[in-house]
């Protein structure tokens, strides 16, 4: 078979983000100030969050900043009178406990553990998403799990997948896929680190910036793409 190790992505990926996400936004404001969340309160939110992690790709801000500014900057939309720092401490304990699973992605790891080597790599926080691994059932399922948090260095940086291979023991980057649902982390730090990908496009997003080997909508895709690479 081509590959015969495979290195997916977490948030988005295999864990549903969104749903931790909201979940977590909603469970902090609740318990700090006893309401429902302002009209808009998510969506911004998800922008000014969205915003600061593409800066962390970049190494332009680091995560204890990205930590406190995403909600410093949130608060001060909203007017409210709440130390970021203490609404964050609050989000990241609600988003620890969402060990959600995107449709579809357990069953793809079941299949095809027996036959791969496989390794999560993600971008995020190391307590968080070790949490959120434990939560969702599914560590035993990788080998290897790398976290940007941990290492220093986060996709799509080269040096990132220099790390994972190193780790795993792993020379031949022909041999490897790299699967995930971000352009600009996942796709861009595979192309650069010289490994084939699969982006998991289930917006179907046109873009020509960023060609990844190989474009699928859903996660279950997947084993068809594994499977016509033999």
């Amino acid at each position: 078979m081509k590959y015969k190790t495979l290195l997916f992505d977490l948030d988005g990926t295999i864990l549903d983000y969104s749903r931790s996400e909201s979940a977590a936004l909603f469970g902090a404001y609740d318990k700090i100030f006893g309401a429902t969340p302002p009209d808009g309160f998510l969506s911004v939110y998800q922008n000014i969050n969205s915003s600061l992690w593409k800066e962390f790709e970049k190494d332009n801000i680091s995560i204890n900043s990205l930590k406190k500014k995403r909600f410093s900057d949130l608060l001060k939309e909203f007017s409210l009178n709440c130390d970021p720092l203490k609404f964050s401490k609050v989000y990241l304990e609600e988003l620890a406990a969402g060990g959600y699973l995107v449709d579809g992605s357990l069953d793809v790891l079941k299949l095809l553990h027996p036959n791969y080597r496989m390794g999560a790599v993600t971008n995020g926080i190391g307590v968080i998403q070790r949490s959120r691994i434990e939560k969702a059932g599914i560590g035993g399922y990788f080998e290897t799990l790398i976290i940007s948090d941990e290492i220093g260095i986060a996709k799509p940086d080269p040096d990132f997948f220099r790390i994972t291979m190193e780790k795993m023991g792993i020379e031949n980057r022909s041999e490897m896929l790299m699967i995930g649902d971000s352009l600009s982390s996942d796709i861009l730090g595979g192309l650069n680190a010289g490994i084939d990908t699969c982006w998991i496009n289930r917006n179907k997003i046109e873009q020509n910036e960023i060609i990844p080997s190989y474009t699928i909508s859903d996660i279950t895709e997947l084993l068809k793409i594994i499977g016509e690479a033999g």
